[in-house]
């Protein structure tokens, strides 16, 4: 994928979200997602009114609660920058992602898709429990682990650590205690 965009705020997310809402309302597509990755924190930060910042993103992630992706949506969505990361989340599981009590609706701007901000503790999972240098580089680098309830976070870190089915010596899971050490969290 070519990226356009560069999502720096809340606002320029919003507004991409809000095209997709119309498209969908327009083709009477439902569906409900929830945003991850950097423009997911960013609207964390913004919806719980955290004095934070956070670096901007080329795209909007998303993962797919509710709702079926049509050959049309996957255009769409193609076309407004939003990406379908499915595969490359292993945890946290897709379930968390649909429980109310790890999740937050955006209320009042959007009439065919529901949007969903996890937790920030789920937030920080995804890049925890992920190989890729770029995430490794956002827990070391960013206020995203400050933002954190760290027994929370611990409490989830043990349970998807007991459920991990590969050993992987690159997942920043091993580097945890390490970058917590640094930042004397």
């Amino acid at each position: 994928m070519t990226y356009s965009n560069q999502y720096k705020d809340v606002e320029s997310i919003i507004d991409t979200l809000l095209v997709l809402d119309t498209f969908c309302a327009t083709r009477d597509i439902e569906v409900e997602f929830v945003v991850v990755g950097a423009s997911g924190i960013l609207l964390f930060i913004e919806m719980m009114n955290k004095d934070a910042e956070y670096r901007p993103t080329r795209d909007i992630d998303i993962r797919v609660t509710e709702g079926v992706v049509t050959p049309e949506l996957k255009e769409a969505l193609y076309e407004y920058e939003i990406e379908i990361v499915e595969g490359v989340i292993q945890f946290p599981p897709r379930e968390d992602f649909r429980e109310n009590e790890f999740r937050h609706k955006i209320e009042g701007l959007f009439e065919a898709i529901d949007v969903y901000i996890p937790d920030i503790e789920l937030l920080a999972c995804t890049k925890i429990f992920s190989s890729r240098q770029k995430d490794l580089e956002d827990l070391e680098k960013t206020n995203l682990l400050e933002l954190c309830d760290k027994d929370k976070l611990l409490e989830l870190v043990e349970e998807y650590k007991g459920n991990m089915t590969w050993d992987d010596p690159f997942c920043n899971v091993h580097d945890l205690s390490r970058i917590f050490q640094e930042k004397g969290i």
